[in-house]
């Protein structure tokens, strides 16, 4: 067991979040100032609002790599958290059950990671959670795509999960250039990927952009000079043409479409690891 004072751990390893999944100490602290107000002047004694609010009742996190991020980089296999204070970092679930120290019967959780890492909650200060909800469509990131095959992978998985017929949208957040192919996908490699659902994917609110043959035949279609022209390789140029399908999609966004995008952004957000948006 490693003996570190409650503000060190504090500062360095309040545990918020699995990468791979949304297991969340609800919300923590976003400074070491305020770190500092919740533990108290008292020699690091720990102030009685602590116990209040979000952070208080007791988890065990076991069987993980869970980084510290202290000055060693220590990797530990168990962490225990009493009304939101960190109390054992080590790797013996035995020891940190050890003495009584929690009261298992409310309040209580105990998570098996199975092997799977978890960090220090991360906070983000400029995060357009409402700008994500305002995009049409299901919007989809892209931002950890790096070939067309990426591309591909990740639309293939999002279209499970969206209604056949519902356009599936990237609108900004990653660049071609981060392709090793440096393209778009072409209209017949997004038709392998998303055959039941119209795709839109475009560089940023002016383009360029590229769509799949669903796509192109309802955005071809569209009335007298709102009509988008798309090349046979499902090609949107930047500009006009572009800001005709932005136009389209958003005529059609609803206040449930806005909020099961926002929340749709929370949930990717949790599950690189972020948690908290300020």
């Amino acid at each position: 067991m490693h003996s570190w004072s409650a503000s060190a751990l504090l500062r360095g390893s309040l545990l918020a979040a699995l990468l791979n999944g949304s297991i969340s100490l609800a919300q923590t602290t976003n400074a070491s100032a305020g770190v500092d107000g919740l533990l108290g002047a008292n020699n690091g004694k720990v102030a009685d609002s602590y116990t209040e609010g979000s952070l208080r009742g007791s988890l065990l996190l076991y069987n993980g790599k869970i980084h510290t991020m202290d000055d060693k980089n220590t990797v530990a296999k168990v962490v225990a958290i009493k009304d939101g204070q960190i109390f054992y970092v080590g790797d013996s679930q035995a020891d940190a059950l050890r003495d009584g120290r929690f009261d298992t019967s409310s309040k209580f959780r105990s998570i098996d990671l199975g092997g799977r890492m978890a960090i220090p909650g991360l906070i983000d200060c400029h995060n357009h959670i409402v700008l994500l909800g305002n995009r049409p469509g299901y919007h989809t990131p892209l931002e950890r795509a790096y070939s067309i095959a990426d591309v591909q992978a990740t639309y293939r998985q999002r279209a499970t999960g969206v209604p056949k017929g519902s356009f599936i949208t990237t609108i900004g957040g990653f660049s071609p250039n981060q392709f090793k192919e440096l393209r778009l996908p072409t209209l017949s490699e997004l038709d392998a990927a998303a055959p039941d659902h119209p795709v839109f994917i475009s560089t940023s609110f002016s383009g360029p952009a590229t769509t799949n043959t669903l796509g192109k035949v309802i955005l071809s279609s569209l009335p007298g000079n709102t009509s988008v022209t798309v090349s046979p390789t499902g090609a949107i140029t930047s500009g006009i043409e572009n800001g005709k399908v932005l136009l389209a999609l958003r005529a059609n966004l609803t206040f449930a479409d806005r909020k099961r995008s926002a929340l749709s952004a929370m949930q990717y957000a949790a599950s690189v690891g972020l948690t908290t948006h300020l």
